[in-house]
């Protein structure tokens, strides 16, 4: 009888603390269940949708996508959202987004993602994703970088 109650009460214990969490992070967070695809596109979603009156919380969305490798160089989360704003603020709430095809090599995929700013002007990204290979994230695609590359004038790449 002991034995069945410390066992409920380490589940509800372990019920709460995952609710918690769960609670305290807005927006999706890296799966072992999401493709390459689907993470540039959460990623490329957060940067337009992010409002710096509700705290960034794009910004937050693309750090939890952000590979281990990409915050040991950019982090922690002040230093890359201000890294974010200051060199790659025309990706903020973009007004259209175009992908390319995505390139897919063992566990790493990049994928090319222009962009029309709210002045009408066209930036074009490359996009790094790679799968996590060990630690928390074993399993999971994360931006590995992001990069800019040439603008595309009528369909065409320049």
């Amino acid at each position: 009888m002991r034995t069945h109650i410390v066992v409920f009460l380490a589940f509800l214990l372990n019920l709460s603390s995952t609710a918690w969490a769960d609670s305290s992070v807005n927006g999706p967070s890296p799966s072992t269940e999401l493709t390459p695809t689907e993470v540039i596109r959460i990623v490329v979603e957060a940067l337009k949708t992010n409002d710096t009156a509700s705290g960034d919380e794009g910004i937050a969305t693309v750090w939890r996508f952000a590979a281990p490798s990409n915050k040991a160089v950019t982090g922690p989360l002040p230093r890359f959202s201000a890294m974010l704003k200051r060199g790659f603020g025309e990706m903020f709430n973009h007004i259209d987004d175009d992908y390319g095809p995505i390139e897919i090599q063992d566990d790493v995929a990049m994928q090319p993602v222009w962009l029309v700013t709210p002045q009408g002007d066209e930036v074009a990204y490359m996009f790094r994703v790679r799968r996590q290979s060990e630690g928390e994230f074993d399993g999971m695609w994360m931006t590995e970088s992001v990069y800019p590359i040439a603008p595309k004038k009528r369909g065409k790449v320049i």
